[in-house]
């Protein structure tokens, strides 16, 4: 069994992309996935990219892609980091808009082979690397991302080399290019790994990587704040400084939903990268779109669940770091902070309350290390197939499949909710539960 699905995996992988290419035309896949069946959103996340750069260009926000271009017939909010647009836009806005879409459906392809490549490096185990490949190539949320053009695949690429990095460093002594470039390409993209530094700069083995991609990200923000030509809307320092001090006021001001898809002033300036982390948490946005741990525990419950809930798992992150910095011993505390950046790349889900099903791609990063640690004289072994079980669970589609058609409901909601809040939430509680096993009493990894 184990040789046929090695000669059989890579073909049911390149058929899997088939399907997926060929859904984006036809429409194979869209009885499983909400929008598709009742709004018109393929490629609404690609085209605010472009609008970016050509807004950049005619001295506009970079941000404001509602009103100041008409490239693509749709667009959401651009909120990558502002060097993104210049970086991807420039040449992807060159191409009329749906040629730009079907470029970049391709690109973003091959970022996701990229990952796959990277992370099935780290196995000599042949159907452990096509498995990897299989996963991250044909899992639901990376069609889903395909459909809606959304840059998840560029994070994805930034989640797989961090790991692999840790990988490389645990095992081989080397890997501090490939956490450099991971931690980078995520804090200039869609900064999730910035949970991770604690840790990072308290393990002796990856801290010159963490303060190096620090000290770049600081000077390429502050150059995109500070050069008129790159921040066209500037508000000033001075007001970015007072809106840092008063999170309430940006959580009541600068939430996009509740303005109503308007952008006030403040909005337009590229500080809004980073304010709407704060605006964002304040909204429980319940939409069948939306899959979140506090919008489940909302609906679940029938009423507004407490905030702090939420702050939980960054301090239950921010406390392992400290035990993980702590331990004494080198590859049993790269095991361990290997394990506990995988819980930080997925507590997302936990703790703010608008996560979109694309974004479930984060969780397939993961899956993919899990695999290429099996056989492995690792210290989380025999909970290795439970992380992964948990993790694999990413690749599914949503429930939507069995209530299509029926009005939306509470019940209806946390069923098409279920397999993808439920399998992450565990995910992470058990991750940190053997960190925190394991940096307590390391003498159990050997």
């Amino acid at each position: 069994m184990r040789n046929v699905l090695i000669k059989v995996l890579p073909w049911l992988t390149g058929l899997g992309v088939l399907v997926e290419l060929l859904s984006l035309r036809l429409g194979l896949l869209n009885a499983f996935f909400f929008d598709a069946m009742h709004a018109d959103v393929q490629g609404i996340d690609y085209f605010s990219l472009p609008r970016g750069f050509l807004n950049l260009v005619a001295g506009k926000s970079m941000y404001d892609t509602f009103s100041q271009s008409s490239y693509g017939s749709h667009a959401t909010m651009y909120l990558a980091h502002p060097a993104l647009a210049p970086l991807l836009g420039s040449w992807l806005s060159r191409f009329d808009a749906m040629t730009s879409y079907g470029v970049y459906t391709m690109l973003s392809l091959a970022i996701m082979a990229a990952c796959a490549w990277l992370l099935s490096r780290q196995t000599d185990d042949a159907l452990m690397q096509r498995l990897i490949w299989f996963l991250m190539l044909t899992a639901f949320p990376t069609y889903w991302m395909l459909f809606v053009g959304n840059v998840q695949a560029v994070l994805v690429l930034a989640i797989g080399m961090v790991f692999a990095g840790v990988l490389a460093m645990t095992y081989r002594g080397r890997g501090e290019t490939l956490l450099l470039a991971g931690l980078l390409l995520s804090l200039l993209s869609k900064p999730v790994v910035l949970l991770m530094f604690p840790a990072l700069l308290l393990v002796k083995e990856t801290r010159r990587s963490a303060v190096r991609a620090l000290a770049v990200y600081a000077i390429v923000s502050v150059v995109f704040e500070v050069v008129p030509a790159l921040n066209p809307e500037a508000i000033g320092l001075g007001r970015v400084a007072w809106l840092a001090g008063h999170p309430g006021y940006v959580r009541a001001t600068m939430n996009i939903y509740a303005n109503h898809f308007q952008l006030n002033a403040d909005m337009k300036d590229n500080s809004i990268h980073w304010f709407n982390l704060i605006a964002q948490t304040g909204t429980r946005f319940v939409h069948i779109d939306v899959f979140s741990l506090p919008v489940f525990l909302d609906v679940l419950t029938g009423t507004r669940t407490p905030a702090w809930i939420y702050q939980m798992p960054a301090l239950a992150v921010l406390g392992l770091s400290l035990l993980v910095g702590r331990m004494r011993q080198g590859r049993p505390r790269l095991e361990a902070l290997l394990l506990l950046l995988m819980a930080v790349s997925i507590s997302f889900f936990l703790a703010y309350p608008t996560t979109w099903e694309y974004q479930y791609t984060s969780v397939l990063p993961v899956a993919g290390v899990l695999l290429a640690l099996r056989g492995r004289d690792v210290f989380y072994e025999r909970a290795r197939p439970w992380l992964f079980s948990l993790a694999a669970c990413a690749w599914l589609p949503s429930l939507y499949w069995l209530v299509e058609g029926e009005t939306v409901t509470a019940r209806v909601l946390l069923t098409i909710w279920a397999d993808r809040v439920l399998p992450v939430t565990m995910l992470f509680f058990l991750a940190i539960a053997l960190v925190a096993r394991f940096s307590v009493r390391p003498e159990e990894t050997s």
